[in-house]
């Protein structure tokens, strides 16, 4: 039992090394297959072992790390509900068909307003919340990895991207990076100096 745990934290491993590094801006230009292909190629291969991670995670023997109760399945649909809805919001600004490479992402400008003016990255904030509430939900010791593997990856994969946005915006980005919390908003404004 405990080698199939371990064999999923590193399938989550490699899958997000492998999301991060075809993400990267020069494995793009390596394979010379156009914004829109790459994107297309990208979001199948990402979709597909995203997929066959959670397959796995989901046929292995699992312990229980506490009684599942009416409360913990409330809670847990609740804030996995709410992953969802903060997805779904951040989603308002992009073009759903361009992020999957179905049709040619233009290039913009950076998106400050709406939920995107509370956190800087609510895609990941909204699977923060979904795995957890998941988890809460089913609290299998294979989702507790999964989540674990989440927030350990969190922290690399934003330093990643932010580089890139660095690189796209420059000092636009760094002045947003100042004002605006990464994951979770701030409940209570600075005060500007």
């Amino acid at each position: 039992m405990w080698w199939e745990h371990l064999f999923l934290f590193l399938a989550w491993a490699i899958h997000y090394a492998l999301h991060s590094a075809f993400a990267a801006t020069w494995a793009k230009s390596k394979l010379g297959l156009g914004q829109k292909n790459y994107r297309l190629l990208y979001s199948v291969l990402a979709t597909l072992g995203l997929f066959a991670v959670l397959i796995y995670g989901a046929t292995i023997y699992s312990v229980l790390l506490f009684p599942p109760s009416p409360t913990s399945t409330y809670i847990g649909l609740m804030l996995s509900a709410a992953g969802i809805f903060i997805i779904k919001r951040a989603f308002r600004k992009y073009s759903f068909r361009a992020f999957l490479g179905l049709k040619k992402e233009e290039a913009g400008e950076l998106v400050t307003d709406g939920i995107q003016a509370k956190v800087r990255h609510p895609l990941y904030s909204g699977t923060v919340l979904l795995v957890l509430g998941y988890l809460i939900f089913n609290p299998q010791l294979s989702n507790a990895i999964t989540f674990v593997s989440l927030l350990i990856y969190l922290p690399i994969g934003i330093r990643l991207e932010e580089r890139k946005l660095i690189d796209q915006f420059g000092d636009t980005y760094r002045e947003y990076q100042q004002n605006v919390p990464s994951l979770v908003p701030r409940i209570f404004k600075r005060k500007q100096v």
